[in-house]
C-alpha cells in the first residue's frame, strides 16, 4: 500500500520548500535514513532521508517545484507496486493543484546536467545519472568541467563541492603553493596568495628585507582585475536573479530589518598591535595544541564573547513586547555564498578556548559554502559578526539581524596612524562598527560594550589564554 510522502517541516520559520534535485530514481529502492531528495528552505539546502523502507512509486513533484509544508511530493510504497493516475488522485485526496501538480511521469523532471560516467568512477553514477551535490554540480557548471573526470569522495562514490574544487585548482595550485613557502611573506600574505594562486615569486616584496606584505599581494590581484576588465566587459550579459530560496528569504529578512528597527550605528578605531603581536608570538604554539591556525577573526571573536558576558544587554533578541537577554552566548558568524548571506552560529562561545572556536568557525563555513548546513547551525544566535576585513574594507554598517538586537561590523586592520601620547605611531589598527536596535539598547551601554571590546584586544592574554 503506498504512502504519501509530505514536504518536511525543517525549521520554525519555514512555510514552503523547493525540491532541487531527486537523488533516486522512480522503482528504486529506498533504505530508511539515506538520503533521498534535496529541499530548500529559506535557509539552507538540505538532504532529506527516507522515512521508511520501501520504494519510490512515483515522483509526484518535479526539480524546481515550490510547495507548502506537507504537501505531497513522493509516493512511497512496495517493490513492484504500480499506480495509475486515478489511484494517485485518490491518494491525493483533497490536494489542491497548486500543492499536487501534474503526476504524470513525463512531468517529472530530470537532472538538469547528464554525463557519461568512465569505467573509472562507476561509483560516482546510477544508470547514466552522476551521483553529485547540487552545490558542487553548479560550481562543476560553472568551471567548465567534465563530471566524467571528477572522482567522488562521498558516500557511494558522490562528488561533493570539495572534489569539484580539487579538479578545478589542481593542475596549477601545486607548483604556486610550493613556491610561495619559499617566498619570505608575512601569514597573511601567504594566505592571500594560496586564495587567488598567485605564485608570490613573481611578486615584489616592499616589507623589511623584502618581505611580501598583504598589500603587495593586494596590489598584484587589483592589476590583473584591472587588465581582464576590457575581457570581462566584453563577455557581460544579461541576468535576472530570481529572489526566491536563501537569496529571497536575505531580502525579505533585510528589508524587514530596514524598515522595522530604529538603529543606532557607533564606530571605534581600535588599536590592534597587541593583538597582532600576541597572535605572531603564540601562533606556533597554538597550531601544535590545537592543530588549526588561529586567526585574528577567533580572536575578535572571543574577545567579543567575552565583552557580551560583561554587557548582557547586548547579548539579547526582540520579543513581541520583550527584550529577551541570554545566558550563552551564542555568536553568528556571517559567510558570504554565491546565493546570499547566511550566518551560522557557534554556540557558548564564552565558554570556548581559541581552538574549539577556530575548528568550529571553519567546520560552520565550510559546510555553508558546501551547502551541507542543517538549521540547527542557523538557529539560536544571541549576536552577529561580520567581518569585512579580508576584502580590503575600512568600514562599513552591517544590517542587524533580527530578532537579534545588535551586530558587529568589523574592518580591514591594517597599518595606521595613531595618537600615542603626545606623538604619532605607526601601528595596526580597525574600525569597529556596532550597530545596534535602539528599542532594546541605550547609546551609552552599547558605547560601553565597544570600550569594553578594545581594552580586552589592548590585553588579549588577559581573555586568549
Amino acid at each position: 500500500m503506498a504512502i504519501k510522502f509530505g514536504m518536511p517541516s525543517l525549521g520554525h520559520t519555514m512555510e514552503k520548500g523547493k525540491v532541487i534535485e531527486w537523488l533516486k530514481q522512480e522503482g528504486e529502492i529506498l533504505t530508511k535514513g539515506e538520503p533521498m531528495v534535496v529541499i530548500e528552505t529559506d535557509k539552507v539546502v538540505t538532504e532529506v532521508e527516507a522515512p521508511v523502507d520501501s520504494v519510490l512509486v512515483r515522483i509526484v513533484v518535479g526539480q524546481e517545484e515550490e510547495r507548502p509544508i506537507g504537501a505531497t511530493l513522493a509516493l512511497l510504497g512496495s517493490p513492484g507496486e504500480s499506480l495509475s493516475d486515478a489511484d494517485i488522485q485518490q491518494l491525493l485526496g483533497d490536494e489542491s493543484p497548486a500543492e499536487a501538480a501534474s503526476v504524470a511521469p513525463a512531468a517529472v523532471s530530470a537532472t538538469p546536467v547528464l554525463a557519461s560516467v568512465a569505467p573509472a568512477a562507476p561509483a560516482a553514477a546510477v544508470g547514466d545519472r552522476v551521483k553529485i551535490s547540487p552545490v558542487a554540480r553548479k560550481l562543476a557548471q560553472e568551471r567548465g568541467l567534465d563530471l566524467a573526470t571528477i572522482p567522488g569522495s562521498g558516500p557511494g562514490g558522490r562528488i561533493t563541492k570539495e572534489d569539484v574544487l580539487r579538479a578545478a585548482e589542481a593542475p596549477a595550485a601545486p607548483a604556486a603553493a610550493a613556491s610561495n613557502e619559499r617566498v619570505k611573506m608575512s601569514p597573511i600574505a601567504r594566505k592571500l596568495a594560496q586564495e587567488y594562486g598567485i605564485d608570490a615569486a613573481t611578486v615584489t616584496g616592499t616589507g623589511p628585507g623584502g618581505r611580501v606584505t598583504k598589500d603587495d599581494i593586494l596590489q598584484v590581484v587589483e592589476a590583473s582585475k584591472t587588465a581582464a576588465a576590457p575581457a570581462v566587459a566584453a563577455e557581460l550579459q544579461a541576468e535576472t536573479i530570481p529572489l526566491t530560496g536563501i537569496r529571497g528569504r536575505v531580502a525579505e529578512r533585510m528589508y524587514e530589518s530596514w524598515n522595522t528597527i530604529p538603529r543606532v550605528t557607533e564606530v571605534m578605531h581600535v588599536d590592534m598591535s597587541a593583538t597582532v603581536a600576541f597572535r605572531e608570538a603564540m601562533l606556533s604554539q597554538w597550531e601544535q595544541q590545537f592543530g588549526v591556525r588561529i586567526s585574528l577573526n577567533d580572536l575578535i571573536t572571543k574577545a567579543v564573547a567575552v565583552a557580551l558576558g560583561r554587557h548582557p544587554r547586548l547579548n539579547a533578541t526582540m520579543g513581541e513586547r520583550e527584550v529577551r537577554v541570554h545566558d550563552q552566548v551564542n555568536i553568528g558568524v556571517a559567510v558570504n555564498l554565491d546565493e546570499g548571506l547566511i550566518v551560522p552560529v557557534v554556540r557558548q562561545v564564552d565558554q570556548k578556548d581559541l581552538g574549539q572556536i577556530a575548528r568550529e568557525s571553519r567546520e560552520l563555513a565550510e559546510r555553508a559554502r558546501s551547502g551541507r548546513l542543517q538549521l540547527d547551525d542557523l538557529s539560536d544566535g544571541t549576536f552577529t559578526i561580520t567581518n569585512l576585513g579580508t576584502t580590503g574594507i575600512d568600514l562599513f554598517t552591517p544590517i542587524i539581524n533580527p530578532p537579534q538586537v545588535a551586530i558587529l561590523g568589523v574592518g580591514m586592520v591594517q597599518r595606521r596612524p595613531v595618537v600615542v601620547g603626545d606623538a604619532l605611531a605607526i601601528r595596526p589598527s580597525a574600525y569597529l562598527c556596532l550597530v545596534f536596535d535602539h528599542r532594546a539598547v541605550d547609546g551609552v551601554p552599547a558605547a560601553r560594550f565597544l570600550q569594553e571590546l578594545q581594552q580586552l584586544l589592548a590585553k588579549p592574554q588577559d581573555y586568549a589564554l
